[in-house]
């Protein structure tokens, strides 16, 4: 025995017209996913562009080996080096105050930790027109080669 119901209203709701679901179609669902993908290439250039640093060393490690060891050779005291006076108080070497030049290129460094006198540290170059090339933390001293761009 089967128990049914019967509403009154139940033959009325079969014939109501249903209001048609708008939905999406092939050529919205492509213009979605092309927006999708240029908003994600455009935050990919912004990334690239912000966290990326500015420039890279235009020297290679291995150029920078000989420049290395005269500034090791300058900080050690077994080249002559002299001494410039900077104040009546303090003097400096002239390579840490006015830099060297070697094969055309002049070179300038910083002993991390110590007083230094380089045009950086002296705040006459600003940090965006230098180039730092070189961290040497190898020896007694560490030191930072760089170059005014």
């Amino acid at each position: 025995m089967i128990n049914a119901t019967t509403h009154a209203g139940a033959e009325h709701a079969r014939n109501e017209t249903s209001i048609p679901i708008r939905r999406f179609g092939s050529r919205s669902f492509t213009a979605l996913l092309g927006l999708k993908l240029v908003l994600f290439v455009g935050l990919l250039a912004w990334a690239l562009f912000t966290l990326l640093p500015t420039a890279t060393p235009l020297a290679a490690t291995a150029e920078l080996v000989p420049v290395q060891a005269a500034i090791r050779a300058r900080i050690n005291g077994s080249v002559d080096d002299p001494l410039v006076t900077v104040s009546a108080a303090t003097s400096a070497r002239a390579s840490n105050l006015r830099g060297f030049s070697l094969n055309g290129a002049t070179y300038y460094y910083y002993i991390e930790g110590a007083e230094n006198y380089d045009p950086f540290s002296r705040g006459a170059v600003a940090r965006d027109a230098i180039e730092i090339l070189l961290h040497d933390s190898g020896g007694p001293h560490s030191f930072v080669v760089y170059r005014i761009l």
